[in-house]
């Protein structure tokens, strides 16, 4: 975590608060972290591939990912569904 020392406080919350010790307080942060730095383009890609996986056709999972992205942090695009096969293909 770059910026450990203005999280401290949450840090210390978390373990207090969870019962969770000061190591899985940090652990958990970072990953709560990491989870909140996915692009929009990571994020299709990622869930293209657990959509297909799963055995759902694109057709499908092109128009789940749509309704899916609003939800996320970060501030996607409206992506037509030529884009979200571009951003899977090239």
């Amino acid at each position: 975590m770059s910026e450990r020392a203005d999280l401290e406080d949450l840090v210390e919350y978390l373990a207090k608060a969870s019962r969770l010790s000061r190591p899985e307080a940090v652990r958990l942060l970072d990953e709560v972290l990491a989870y909140l730095d996915e692009r929009a383009e990571e994020f299709v890609v990622r869930r293209h591939r657990e959509l297909r996986a799963e055995g759902h056709a694109n057709g499908e999972i092109f128009a789940r990912i749509a309704r899916e992205l609003p939800w996320r942090r970060f501030r996607a695009p409206a992506f037509t569904e030529r884009q979200l096969r571009r951003l899977i293909y090239g």
